[in-house]
């Protein structure tokens, strides 16, 4: 009778170790795949799917030994971000031409939005179009003037709605959970019936 409950004892710290090494384990493996991936200097996800970069706006970026450059096509304007290139200190009072298939508009500055605004329609309505884009513009202030090449990327498809459909994602598998419960449970339940009937 001792070596039976002995033995019993020793079953359900075994039960109890290989559950505990399953659970673990489980968790392991869907923490490292649930894991948030790379991240850029401002915070973006560099390991994201296409389709869900394809929810951004389009934007376009350049530089030259003086000026960097970012554009963010907006639906009712274009958006231009220019900083020195070795301070990255924003240069406000500068003029911007932007040049697309001959036909060009100036930028104005936004102290509100502190970036240059473009809202000629005509241009909007041909950036708007899905395709590359290729873009000159032309940066003059006081002390210098630059020429910039730059492509804005408008083939994906931009919508509204997340769709979950091809999404890759894991899910916590409940089920084992509730499983391994209800077999530690009447591993439990067991060795104290059985240690009742003994004693």
């Amino acid at each position: 009778m001792l070596l039976n409950l002995f033995t019993l004892q020793k079953l359900q710290a075994m039960v109890s170790a290989l559950l505990l090494i399953l659970f673990t384990s489980n968790f392991i493996v869907f923490s490292l795949q649930a894991s948030p991936g790379a991240h850029g200097p401002n915070g973006e996800h560099l390991d994201t799917n296409n389709q869900a970069q394809a929810l951004v706006n389009p934007k376009f970026e350049g530089f030259t030994e003086a000026y960097e450059l970012v554009g963010e096509l907006l639906n009712d304007q274009v958006l231009i971000y220019l900083h020195d290139f070795e301070t990255n200190v924003p240069v406000k009072n500068a003029l911007i031409e932007l040049d697309l298939d001959g036909q060009v508009a100036q930028a104005n500055f936004s102290e509100q939005l502190g970036a240059y605004s473009l809202s000629e329609q005509a241009l909007l309505s041909k950036l708007q179009l899905p395709g590359i884009h290729e873009i000159i513009l032309t940066i003059t202030t006081e002390d210098s003037g630059d020429l910039l090449f730059v492509n804005l990327d408008n083939s994906k498809v931009h919508t509204a709605e997340l769709s979950h459909g091809d999404e890759e994602h894991v899910h916590f598998p409940w089920h084992m959970f509730g499983v391994a419960l209800a077999v530690f449970a009447g591993g439990v339940l067991w060795g104290r019936q059985m240690k009742g009937s003994k004693a």
